[in-house]
Formats: structure tokens, C-alpha cells, sequence
């Protein structure tokens, strides 16, 4: 996970609208019999399965200089960003126990993409021959033995053999019996018996590149996973590796479809990283009610994910391990949206999905814990720095804290609103509907309306546009094709693209959508897949909404800048745009419930997140097959949906109330933007 892939603008930054200030309604509970606006019921008799702890799982950085970015820093090769100790040589005791509070089961290490040309050899061995990575490999292990956590390590795809992530195993594992050289290795960094790691993925977000300038093809990378399982598998059976079919929410069919024909049926398990919704959006308010309506849409693309590996390896249990999830905006202002209070009810909606057992998630992975641009903790210890918790800590705190071994069966009646969506969140509006194309498809026949771009040769012939990239870092956007569209309406654009030498660090090229007015009047443009390579005719399919007032849309033969240079030929043909109704989710129910119970199921507990941003709900709690006698709350809010700890480190906290003796159909009221943890006794 990089910076740079969560940043994907199409043609310049924005500056956002001041965001509207709310005053918070802290927690209430009244045990007057009224009409309320919502009921809550959870059937204690029925249990739907088992609270999945790996699901609070987070990411370390143990980054490697030369591997990934020129910005790669000590605080990230010496000290895990703030985790380490290097002068002490052990984990930061703050940092313990902020780990151990939030739950931290599993803990991935290097760290996202930093993992693509990652060289584990040189983590290990004396500190005096490693000045540059005091948080290597027997520090890393070190640390999840002193936080609890299950380790994850991932098994570098663009740098090194089959061999290596075999000799890696070897020294995890292997006994030093004299017949393993690198268990021998581990012995002298200290650590004579195994480690007994199980847990392995090979490679991070594969399908984009390593950003040095190869990419390999789904089929190439599923090779290269049965060539390291084949080989890894020699040294200890006992280990799984992880295969990387998802990156964010694409189709599935461009690089998830290959990779399972070629691998389904050895994987361990499939790797998927969830991050939502991505891109923009000036309207504040606006934002956060699309980023809280993006659960229907994450739970539908995992049902996407298991029908397409049952129908392509006939399995129907493949496990899936989100290695990396968070809120997908990288918005700054008024507010950094990662760090705000409504990205934290959006992480907690996610271990709300995860924790379901028709998704089949073994593990999920937050990015990231500490410091850096995702931290969801702030400050650096060793340096005598306040420690700082911002909001997305507190949803792993509570259901660390407040959650049961058992998942119950819950449901909620209550208002709901309506959305058109945005940032890569699909419309939500009364029952919903599926997905239908209306009429024939209408060809584009141009002609291509070509501007001079310099660095880059272009020329149309018989209606094909060719494109030469000149080997500049060039955001191209020079080729368009126009026509009139219909306000409000939905319409898919599909074109053919061939590319030849085509090299680009993380981009490559594509067809952009959008309103002709252009980006920046309206904001409003949708990107097609990449294609780079060597490629023959490709089909890229984009799907477009127009704006109330549209009256023309333009479609652009494009290539985003910011990913280092390109160089090699690009053609595209044969464009047709087609009208369709979207598939809509139905309207977003503003309470959303997660129940459990302990073992005994002598006591209940519920996590709820209050969706609505500018008022409080109150909500009849139902308890059936158990007699509730006392309940206790904790609710995380703050003054505002996008309230941040930046400058104050109480301003988004979780707070405790006590509602005393209590009976069946209690009252409780919910603040707005708000995670309420409750347990009833």
C-alpha cells in the first residue's frame, strides 16, 4: 500500500467546501415506554457463528531501502515506524499496550508495496551489518511474541526465487539440527528453536507493478505462486500462502479470473485489499454519506468473489485474507478524511462484514498502526512524543474490549436515507433494483479531436487512434471524442485498446468518461482498467453517470501522470456507448447492528453505528430467549462527523455510561456519527 495508489486524481487537486460543524448528542438512556424511531432485536437463541478475532488485525512497517520509494525514512527501516526500539533493541512499551488494548491478532509485515522487491536476507544477522534495517526479521517476530499476534509475512513477487522463500522458510521453521543452514542463522540472531510462522502471502497488490518498472501478467504471477508454494511447502507442509486476486473493488474478470484458473485450486487462500470509497468529493456532508453507504456495495463484491472461484475452481470454502482495508479517501481538506470519526464508523462497518461467516475472511489486516500517512497512532515514544489514538483506533479498541465469542443473529427497523452515491459507491435509493442495459449500443464515429501533447506522437488512421508514448512522465489527456447525452442518465462506454511495449510504472492507458464541460467545472469523470504490456485488442468497459444538468459527455483516450515515465505504443478503436439501468442498492438504514454473546451466552453484547450525521436515534432494544438486568455503553463520537484528534487528542473519544437496571424493549438513544459499543448482563 502506497501513498501514491491511493491518490488517483484525474486532473489536478481541489480544495473542498468548509464542512458543516454538528453539535454532538452525547449518549442517552431513558426507560420511558414511547414511540420510537427504531427497534433493535437480537435472538440470543440463534447463533449465526463464531466472532473471528483475526479480523483485528494490522500492518507493520519494517520498509527496506531501494525496494520501493525514495521517501523511505529511519523511522520506518530502524524503529517499524514508531513500534521499535532500536537503541533498546525492543518493542516500544507504549505501543505494547496500545497493540494488546485494540486486540492486534495478526500483524503483517514489511509493509504494502515495499514488499514487491523486498530482500529478507538482508533483515537478519548482526545489527552492525544491517545499519539500515534495525527492524528486520527477528525484530518483527519479536514484536508479535511480545503483542500476541499471529505474524504475516509477505513473500516478495518481483525480487528473488522460489529458493529464497524457501530458504526463508527454512529459517523460520527448520530445526537447527546442522542440516539447515539458515535455521543456523537464526540460532546465532538469537532465536534457537523455530518460530513456527504459518502464514505467508506471495506478493502485495501484484496486478499494479512493482513501481520499478515491471508489471507481470495474471498468468505470469500465477506461475511464479505455484513455482514458491511448490518450493516453500518442501521445507515445512505445514505453511499457507496466499495468492493476490483483488486490489480495491475492480472487475474481477481482468486479472482474478486467470490467476484461479491457473492457481484456484492450490491456494490456500485469496488475497483481496478493500479500500473505500476512492477519489474526491467537494461536498463534505456528501462524502461521509457515501462513505457510510458502502457496505451493501463491499458485502455484494464478496459474493462477486466466491461465485467467481466457485465457478472457476469448484471450490466453495476458498478463504479470504484482507491483508489491507481502510477508508479509501485521501480527501485533506477541511479535514484529513482518513483520520476523521466518519472513516473510523467505516472501519467499523468492514469488521462488521468481516466478522460475517458466508465471506469466509480468516484474517483482516487495518492499514496501518502506527505513524506515517495512515497511522491509526500517532507519536513517537522513543522520542518522548505523546501518543496520540485517532478515531480509527477506537472501532478495534471497543470490539476488542466489547465483543463476545459468538455471533448472534440481529436485526434493526429503522429510518433509512438515500443516496446517488459517488467516489466509487453505487447509488442507494428504496428497495433498489438490478442491473439492466437498455436499447443498442451507439458507435462513437469521431472524429477524434486531437491536441498537441508534447512527448508524446499521435495520428488516427481509419478511426484508430495511435498513440506514442515518448518516455516522459506525461498526464495525457489529448485525444477526445464527444456527443450529446441525456441529464441524469446512466450510460456504459465500451472501446477496444492494443498496446505494444507499453511501459508505465503503476498507470498505463485507459478510457476516461465525463461530463464535457471537463473536470474542472464538474468533477465529474469515471476511469476505465489500465492496459500495459504488449497486449492484442483489449475490451475496457466504463460506466458513467451524467449530472442533472449535463448535455454533452466526452470520452478521452487517457493516462493519469504520477507514476513515472511511459514509453511504448498505445491504439484505440471501435467506441459505442450504451444506456443502462444500475444495479441500486436499497436506501441506507441509518442504525446498522453487529450482536454477540460470550460462551455461556450469559451475557449480549452489540456494536451499533449510528449512520446519521446531524441528529441522535432512539431505539427500543429486544432481547429474545435471554432476560436483560443491567447495561453499560461506550460511545465513540465527537462534535462533528468529521472531527479529528490532530490538534486535540480528546476530541474524538469513547465514553462510558452506565444505564443501570434494565428490562426487555429498553430505551436507548444513539448519538449521531456515532459507534456505540453496548453490553447487557
Amino acid at each position: 500500500m502506497s501513498n501514491l495508489s491511493r491518490r488517483r486524481f484525474f486532473e489536478g487537486s481541489f480544495v473542498a467546501a468548509p464542512a458543516l460543524l454538528l453539535i454532538a448528542s452525547f449518549l442517552c438512556f431513558t426507560a420511558v415506554a414511547q414511540e420510537q424511531a427504531a427497534t433493535i432485536t437480537v435472538n440470543a437463541g440463534r447463533v449465526v457463528g463464531k466472532v473471528n478475532p483475526w479480523v483485528l488485525g494490522n500492518n507493520q512497517i519494517g520498509y527496506q531501502l531501494g525496494t520501493y520509494a525514495d521517501y523511505v525514512t529511519a523511522d520506518q527501516y530502524d524503529g517499524g515506524s514508531g513500534i521499535w526500539d532500536p537503541t533498546q533493541r525492543r518493542s516500544v512499551p507504549e505501543m505494547v499496550a496500545l497493540s494488546k488494548n485494540a486486540g492486534l491478532s495478526v500483524a503483517r509485515w514489511p509493509g504494502g508495496c515495499a514488499a514487491h522487491r523486498f530482500d529478507w536476507k538482508r533483515t537478519i544477522g548482526l545489527l552492525e551489518q544491517r545499519p539500515k534495517q534495525k527492524f528486520g526479521l527477528p525484530e518483527f517476530l519479536q514484536h508479535c511474541v511480545d503483542i500476541g499476534a499471529e505474524p504475516l509475512i509477505t513473500v516478495a513477487e518481483y525480487f528473488g526465487t522460489a529458493q529464497d522463500a524457501a530458504d526463508l522458510v527454512e529459517y523460520l521453521n527448520a530445526p537447527d539440527d546442522g542440516k539447515h543452514p539458515w535455521a543456523a542463522k537464526r540460532t546465532a540472531d538469537g532465536h534457537r528453536g523455530p518460530w513456527n510462522v504459518v502464514w505467508f502471502e506471495y506478493g502485495n497488490e501484484s496486478e499494479h507493478g512493482d513501481h520499478k518498472g515491471r508489471k507481470m501478467t495474471a498468468d505470469e504471477y500465477a506461475r511464479g505462486f505455484l513455482a514458491h508454494q511448490r518450493e516453500m511447502k518442501a521445507v515445512d507442509p505445514r505453511i499457507k500462502l496466499g495468492a493476490v486476486i483483488a486490489t480495491g473493488f475492480p472487475k474481477l474478470i481482468e486479472w482474478a479470473q486467470p490467476v484461479l484458473k491457473i492457481a484456484g485450486r492450490q491456494m490456500d487462500f485469496a488475497i483481496h485489499h478493500s479500500y473505500l470509497p476512492h477519489g474526491p468529493n467537494s461536498d463534505t456532508s456528501r462524502l461521509f454519506r457515501d462513505l457510510l453507504a458502502a457496505d451493501e456495495l463491499i458485502q455484494d463484491y464478496y459474493d462477486q468473489m466466491h461465485a467467481l472461484i466457485r465457478a472457476t475452481t469448484g471450490r466453495g470454502d476458498m478463504p479470504i485474507a484482507v491483508t489491507e482495508f481502510n477508508g479509501g479517501s485521501t480527501q485533506e481538506k477541511p479535514v484529513p478524511v482518513r483520520h476523521c470519526l466518519s472513516t473510523a464508523l467505516v472501519n467499523a462497518e468492514m469488521v462488521r462484514i468481516f466478522m460475517q461467516p458466508q465471506n469466509h475472511i480468516i484474517m483482516a489486516n487495518f492499514w496501518q498502526f502506527a505513524n506515517e500517512y495512515w497511522g491509526a497512532v500517532k507519536g513517537f515514544a522513543v522520542r518522548g512524543e505523546p501518543l496520540v489514538k485517532r478515531p480509527q483506533y477506537f472501532p478495534f479498541e471497543l470490539y476488542h474490549n466489547h465483543f463476545g465469542e459468538q455471533l448472534l443473529d440481529a436485526r434493526v427497523k429503522c429510518e433509512r436515507y438515500e443516496t446517488d452515491g459517488g467516489g466509487s459507491v453505487s447509488p442507494r435509493r428504496g428497495e433498489g433494483n438490478v442491473f439492466q442495459l437498455v436499447g443498442e449500443p451507439v458507435a462513437l464515429k469521431g472524429p477524434w479531436q486531437v491536441m498537441e501533447c508534447k512527448g508524446v506522437r499521435q495520428r488516427v488512421e481509419n478511426g484508430t487512434l495511435i498513440v506514442e508514448f515518448g518516455g516522459q512522465d506525461v498526464n495525457y489527456y489529448h485525444a477526445n471524442l464527444s456527443m450529446r447525452a441525456d441529464p441524469g442518465t446512466s450510460y456504459r462506454l465500451a472501446g477496444w485498446i492494443k498496446t505494444d511495449a507499453l511501459k508505465s510504472d503503476l498507470g498505463g492507458v485507459t478510457f476516461q468518461i465525463g461530463d464535457a464541460r471537463g473536470y474542472e467545472a464538474t468533477k465529474s469523470v469515471n476511469l476505465g482498467s489500465n492496459v500495459n504490456g504488449t497486449t492484442d485488442w483489449t475490451k475496457v468497459e466504463v460506466d458513467y453517470v451524467t449530472l442533472s444538468d449535463t448535455k454533452a459527455i466526452t470520452v478521452t483516450a487517457r493516462h493519469v501522470s504520477g507514476h513515472g515515465p511511459i514509453a511504448g505504443h498505445a491504439s484505440f478503436r471501435d467506441l459505442s456507448l450504451q444506456k443502462f439501468i444500475p444495479r441500486r442498492f436499497p436506501a441506507v438504514p441509518y442504525l446498522s447492528v453487529n450482536a454477540s454473546a460470550n460462551r455461556d451466552r450469559t451475557k449480549l453484547f452489540l456494536m451499533v453505528v449510528n449512520k446519521k450525521l446531524d441528529a441522535p436515534i432512539r431505539a427500543a432494544v429486544h432481547l429474545t430467549d435471554f432476560t436483560p438486568r443491567h447495561a453499560r455503553a461506550w460511545a465513540l463520537t465527537g462534535p462533528s462527523f468529521d472531527a479529528t484528534n490532530e490538534k486535540d487528542p480528546n476530541t474524538v473519544t469513547a465514553k462510558e455510561r452506565d444505564l443501570g437496571a434494565v428490562e426487555d424493549g429498553f430505551i436507548i438513544e444513539f448519538a449521531p456519527h456515532s459507534l456505540t459499543a453496548l453490553e447487557v448482563d
